[in-house]
C-alpha cells in the first residue's frame, strides 16, 4: 500500500529538517511514537540505524530502521521493518521562498507473513476512515515547526 501527502509550512526548510530528524522533536509530532533511540549514528547520516517504540492500542510496537538516503534540508529517507510489516518513507523539501517549505511524505507499506491476508481489508478501510494519521501528523508537523519558526525571528 503507498501513500502520498505533501503540505506547505510556513517556515524555512532547514527547521522543518530538524522536525524530520531529531528523535525528541519526531515524539511530538509522530503519532503513537513514544522512543526513538539511536543504535548507529554514521558520519554522512546514511547507514544510520535506529530502533522506535510505538504505542498501538494499548500495545508496544517496536520497529527497527535504517535511514538510506540524508540530503540535508532536501530529503530524508528511512526504511523500518516491524514484526507485521515493512515501512519505507522518503521525506522531500523544497523550498518555495526562504520561509515556506513543501515536505512530501511518500510511504509504502509492506504487510508481512498473516497480515498480508488482512492488507486488502486495511486498505478498504483506510479509504472510509474519518481518521488519516498521516494528515494528522502533517498537521503537527506544520504547527510545531512554524512555531519555532516564529519565535526565532
Amino acid at each position: 500500500m503507498k501513500t502520498s501527502k505533501t503540505t506547505l509550512i510556513d517556515a524555512p526548510a532547514k527547521i522543518v529538517f530538524l522536525w524530520l530528524e531529531d528523535n525528541e522533536r519526531l515524539k511530538q509530532w509522530v503519532p503513537n511514537l513514544i522512543e526513538d533511540v539511536p543504535i548507529i549514528e554514521m558520519p554522512d547520516k546514511i547507514g544510520s540505524t535506529f530502533r522506535q517504540v510505538f504505542l498501538e492500542r494499548g500495545k508496544r510496537m517496536e520497529m527497527t530502521g535504517e535511514i538510506t538516503a540524508h540530503t540535508e534540508n532536501e530529503r530524508m529517507r528511512v526504511f523500518m521493518t516491524g514484526d507485521m510489516f515493512n515501512l519505507d518513507v522518503d521525506y522531500t523539501l523544497r523550498a518555495i521562498s526562504p520561509e515556506q517549505t513543501d515536505v512530501t511524505q511518500d510511504t509504502e507499506i509492506k504487510m508481512k507473513g498473516a497480515a498480508k491476508l488482512f492488507a486488502p481489508l486495511m486498505l478498504i478501510m483506510s479509504k472510509f476512515s474519518r481518521s488519516d494519521p498521516q494528515a494528522e501528523a502533517h498537521a503537527r508537523l506544520k504547527a510545531l515547526a512554524e512555531a519555532e519558526y516564529q519565535t526565532s525571528k
